[in-house]
């Protein structure tokens, strides 16, 4: 089953990121081979192409990420399927979404690459291009790029801030602030909504994901934002809640208790999810969960690079 996909993908992104040179890995049967470049889509998205094998795979893989927005509100696209990847040659099909053919030509000697952080490390990147075509089309046509030649870049998590923003929630007693969860799952598709407001009069962050299997790609969507307080109403016991934020979020939901468990969450609530329009976030194909919870955001310092971010790397120019 599908759950979460683009956190997992995240976690396996530290695998990579002392894979910073396809010429580095020729003949490494430990490391494998990796490439990396970014693009500009269309419609002010980015993406970050990210090509790796390693003897744990039986393919190699590409990871392909498009997104706008970073921090407290951003959309995102995650595409992942498998590749030939070659130290020196990526060969991709995306499916309807296009295809990546692409070789590398080497432009100088190898270079050292530093990590941001204290410790963060040394390694050797070789400098040049990918050379091909590069031709992706997001569904529904939400951004889309063609190129035949773009610059190699090391890992981009070597450039990760030294610090990570811990995530956190809190419950128990004097707790009231609220939280709800409704999600709908198949073997091939998963929708997932999280809600989470501190107090009656916090500001209200939602956020949605959309993950699904389409034959050998797989792909995860995802939007979060903060909405007015207006856009979460509940009660002090929690028995009923009301949810109804603006776009990319449209109509409303709401939360019944006490209600039959496939009217516990009912109404009219879609989103729009980049390449996927008027996605149901509500109805009885859906579960939901309603609790007292406090969500707390802290930033850390560190003298190395922590878990990295995805939306940070692609951010990045």
């Amino acid at each position: 089953m599908l759950r979460r996909l683009g956190v997992a993908l995240a976690a396996l992104a530290v695998l990579l990121c002392a894979q910073v040179t396809p010429a580095a890995a020729e003949g490494e049967a430990d490391t494998g081979a990796f490439g990396a470049f970014r693009l500009k889509g269309s419609n002010r998205y980015s993406v970050l192409v990210m090509a790796f094998s390693k003897p744990r795979f039986k393919h190699g893989q590409v990871l392909v990420f498009v997104g706008r927005g970073a921090g407290r509100g951003f959309e995102n696209v995650l595409y992942f399927a498998p590749a030939k990847v070659l130290p020196d040659r990526v060969e991709a099909d995306l499916g309807p979404v296009g295809e990546i053919s692409v070789r590398f030509e080497p432009s100088g000697p190898p270079e050292q690459v530093h990590a941001s952080c204290k410790r963060g490390g040394q390694f050797t990147f070789e400098p040049g291009a990918w050379v091909g075509g590069i031709d992706l089309t997001g569904e529904e046509e939400f951004t889309e790029v063609h190129v035949g030649q773009t610059k190699a870049i090391p890992s981009p998590f070597l450039a990760s801030e030294c610090g990570v923003v811990g995530i956190g929630e809190t419950g128990g007693h004097g707790v009231v602030g609220a939280k709800l969860v409704a999600r709908s799952a198949t073997a091939k598709r998963a929708i997932y909504l999280q809600v989470n407001k501190n107090h009656q009069h916090a500001r209200v962050r939602v956020e949605a994901s959309l993950e699904e299997r389409r034959g050998r790609l797989i792909v995860s969507r995802e939007v979060a934002n903060f909405f007015p307080p207006a856009a979460f109403d509940f009660d002090a016991p929690l028995q009923t809640a009301d949810l109804s934020p603006s776009a990319p979020f449209s109509g409303s939901a709401g939360f019944h208790r006490n209600a039959k468990p496939a009217n516990q969450w009912t109404g009219n609530l879609s989103v729009d999810f980049p390449g996927r329009a008027n996605v149901p976030l509500a109805g009885h194909r859906f579960t939901s969960a309603l609790g007292h919870w406090e969500r707390t955001e802290e930033r850390r310092g560190y003298d190395r690079p922590q878990r990295p971010s995805l939306l940070a790397a692609l951010a990045r120019k």
